[in-house]
């Protein structure tokens, strides 16, 4: 009798087994697509809370500004910066923002109110603790963190902030980008010979041109000469020095005096990606160099009085609001840089390196020395009491 071949692979052990593996893989395969849709259906039903379990800010800036009312209507901010005006740029638009609110701000050096801070912790002293620290010295939040002084609390947007500019338990928060380069006053150096990399300022055409700030005095500018011997040698350092540059303390006097046509280049400050209006300072990049940025870090002290306002300013700060104004680098990484600039990743920068340089106060301290040994005791006024309205001489 003939078999058909159909009855044969019937038959057959192998061809059965075969089979019935073949139908659980089916089985375990539609169940893990089962499975799978189901989780990605919750996710996405939960995807509004997500930001509530991160713990996130979902409430409004207007509903902030209630809370804030309630609690008392006060802020009291303490900024790091070497001129009394420098945070009137963002201070005014946030009391134009938030009209009701008190604002009480101070600027000095980020150092002194760090150690202001540091004092108002002391039991009797809790009454002057600050709603919110904003400080250039970025080590300090590293150590406020670690012993528990700061308040863990993130703001709405948060997720769109870089990550290396935010402590990601939530401790600090960077508001805003700063970058120190080449700063020039196109009416005294044409644009197109204007110092770009290190080497160019040794160019004698510059004497008595350029204007530095005194990197033994500020962290950032120290910072720069860090770099600056890591890359050209202790040599470099000596002969930027023997060109005899204006010395000044205060990274603001530089784009003051370059803004009012006194000097006409500077790599220690900083200035408007677009230029003002009716001024000849421009803010050019280097075309090799390294150049210095960092994010000015702000925090809410565990002690501080008005924690909602504080909420609202850390709210503000990091909105579409203010963010699409800033004049440099955004914290947010989807919010464009102006006049055309990319993001701060693009170039050849890093505010991480800097945060690190910071931390390594053995070595700030030591290089700090050194280069008060070549370059001299600070001299003049202190910055925030300088006379903006004289041209500062150089040393002959």
């Amino acid at each position: 009798m003939q078999i058909s071949i159909e009855s044969k692979l019937e038959n057959n052990p192998f061809e059965n087994k075969y089979k019935l593996v073949k139908s659980q893989i089916m089985k375990h395969f539609i169940a893990s697509v089962i499975a799978f849709i189901a989780i990605s259906t919750t996710v996405f039903s939960q995807d509004i809370k997500t930001k509530k379990y991160a713990g996130i800010e979902t409430k409004s800036l207007d509903e902030l500004y209630v809370d804030a009312l309630k609690e008392g209507g006060e802020l009291i901010l303490r900024a790091g910066g070497d001129k009394d005006d420098q945070a009137d740029y963002y201070l005014d638009m946030f009391k134009k923002r938030f009209p009701k609110i008190k604002l009480t701000h101070s600027v000095d050096l980020s150092f002194y109110h760090a150690s202001r801070y540091d004092n108002a912790r002391k039991e009797e002293n809790k009454a002057n603790v600050p709603d919110i620290i904003q400080l250039q010295t970025l080590h300090d939040f590293d150590y406020y963190a670690e012993r528990g002084l700061l308040e863990k609390y993130k703001p709405k947007n948060w997720e769109k902030i870089y990550p290396d500019y935010k402590d990601p338990h939530g401790y600090w928060t960077g508001l805003f980008g700063v970058a120190f380069s080449n700063v020039i006053n196109i009416d005294v150096i044409d644009e197109d010979k204007a110092p770009r990399d290190a080497l160019d300022y040794l160019d004698p055409a510059l004497k008595g041109k350029v204007i530095l700030v005194y990197p033994h005095t500020d962290d950032a500018v120290l910072y720069q000469f860090w770099n600056l011997k890591e890359k050209y040698g202790w040599e470099y350092l000596e002969k930027l020095v023997a060109t005899k540059p204006t010395w000044v303390r205060g990274t603001s006097m530089p784009y003051v005096s370059i803004n009012k046509g006194w000097y006409g280049a500077s790599f220690t400050t900083s200035w408007a990606f677009v230029p003002w209006p009716n001024s000849d300072a421009r803010f050019l990049l280097p075309k090799e160099d390294f150049f210095l940025t960092w994010f000015q870090v702000a925090a809410i002290p565990t002690d501080a009085k008005n924690k909602a306002a504080a909420k609202l300013y850390l709210n503000w700060m990091l909105s579409d609001e203010f963010q699409s104004k800033w004049l440099q680098f955004p914290a947010r990484m989807d919010i464009e840089s102006p006049g055309g600039y990319k993001p701060v990743h693009h170039y050849n920068t890093s505010p991480a390196d800097f945060h690190r340089f910071m931390l390594k106060r053995d070595l700030v301290e030591r290089f700090r020395l050194q280069i008060e040994q070549l370059v001299g005791p600070s001299e003049g006024p202190a910055p925030l009491e300088m006379d903006y309205s004289k041209k500062p001489e150089r040393k002959k």
